[in-house]
Order: C-alpha cells, then sequence, then structure tokens
C-alpha cells in the first residue's frame, strides 16, 4: 500500500481548497485536487505534508506543471474590458465679425 497517497490526500485538499482558485478561498472541486497530486509527488514530494511549502512549490514550478495542475494553479481570468476613452469633437471657430 502507498501511504504517500494518505500523507498527501489531506494536505492537499486543504491546499487546493485554500489556493486552488488563483489564491482566493474557494471549494477545489475532486477533478481539480487530482489534477495536481502527480505533479506534488513528481515535483514536491519533499514538501509533504507541508501545505504552504507544497503550494510554493507548485507555483514555484509553473514552466514545470502539467496542463490540468496548471489551469487549477493559475487559471485563466480574462480582463473587464477598459471603457473607451471619449474623443471630444473640436469645436469649430467662430467666425470673427466683421468690423461695420
Amino acid at each position: 500500500m502507498d501511504t504517500r497517497g494518505i500523507y498527501l490526500g489531506a494536505p492537499l485538499l486543504i491546499a487546493l481548497s485554500v489556493f486552488g482558485a488563483g489564491g482566493a478561498v474557494a471549494q477545489g472541486t475532486p477533478e481539480q485536487q487530482e489534477a495536481c497530486k502527480p505533479d506534488v509527488f513528481r515535483l514536491c514530494g519533499n514538501f509533504i505534508p507541508n501545505v504552504d511549502a507544497i503550494i510554493a512549490c507548485l507555483r514555484t514550478n509553473e514552466p514545470n506543471l502539467s496542463p490540468p495542475c496548471h489551469d487549477v494553479m493559475f487559471p485563466y481570468v480574462p480582463e473587464p474590458p477598459k471603457p473607451k476613452a471619449k474623443v471630444k469633437a473640436r469645436a469649430k471657430p467662430k467666425p470673427k465679425k466683421k468690423p461695420g
């Protein structure tokens, strides 16, 4: 029996529940939790069961994360559209009155 899975389960669950959505407090789905388990073993196994160290390790190893784990740790959040700047129309110069 692989006891590492037992020791990893709870810390990874907590880590992804707290940090999984871009650092925001959110409940990680079982799919999200499973997405990073192989990467934790591969890249950050020496930090088990330290949740904060696992999260830091995963974030530091961003280029080495599997695509599913990368999506969990660094979710795409589109930027809201920027308001368009209003262009002020130039006032036409008033014709000068002829003296007279």
